[in-house]
């Protein structure tokens, strides 16, 4: 009897998941319906919600959530790289007894910070930087200090902007002509850094940004 029982409770589970399956096949936007609650703002707009990608898209006229992969969970965007103090302390702190090689420390102090000019400090090459191209670069502003900065070259015009979001402190990524944050997916201009879509309302800081001699300088 319990044997019968069981048989006819596994049929069921299966001719349910299968009557399931179907009814998403049949008609997709059951599953389009069931993505984030944040207004889709543009086609191509992502954003991680429980676990999933989703992506903007154009259905019968209207600009929908549609689910995408399953992704792992995002880890914090700490950076692999020591901070510029926890580096400074690391190097900071000798033996407290005479060490028989003394001359290690000029190793890594021997990478000279480029020379800061009238023009500001030197990034990169101005051919490492093309027309059309928006490139997020690190800058080698001082000892041990790197920090990163938005630099684009669009319609002939050279700029340079912050990469943390005025929302909420994350990182933006360059995308295409945009700079986009996707801890809440604001989306800011390369160019001047303004505002375009997403909870941010303040623009991205601007820096001044210097081409001479084939070379690129900024004033952070």
């Amino acid at each position: 009897m319990s044997r019968w029982f069981t048989k006819v409770v596994r049929r069921r589970e299966i001719v349910g998941g299968l009557g399931l399956s179907a009814l998403l096949a049949l008609f997709p936007s059951l599953a389009i319906a069931a993505g984030p609650t944040i207004k889709a703002a543009k086609v191509g707009q992502k954003i991680v919600w429980r676990g999933y990608v989703y992506t903007v898209v154009k259905s019968k006229g209207k600009l929908v959530w549609k689910q995408g992969a399953k992704v792992a969970a995002a880890t914090a965007s700490a950076s692999a790289k020591p901070s510029a103090s926890a580096s400074q302390s690391a190097a900071a702190s000798p033996s407290a007894t005479p060490s028989a090689t003394p001359t290690q420390s000029p190793t890594p102090s021997s990478s000279p910070t480029p020379t800061a000019t009238g023009d500001g400090i030197f990034v990169t090459n101005s051919s490492e930087l093309k027309e059309g191209q928006v490139k997020i670069i690190e800058v080698n502003i001082a000892k041990n200090q790197y920090p990163s900065y938005a630099f684009s070259r669009l319609g002939g015009q050279l700029s340079a902007v912050s990469i943390v979001c005025t929302h909420a402190g994350c990182k933006v990524v360059a995308e295409k002509t945009e700079l986009v944050c996707n801890c809440h997916m604001s989306v800011f201009s390369p160019i001047d850094g303004a505002a375009q879509a997403g909870p941010a309302r303040l623009p991205l800081t601007r820096y001044v940004v210097t081409e001479r001699d084939g070379k690129i300088y900024i004033k952070p």
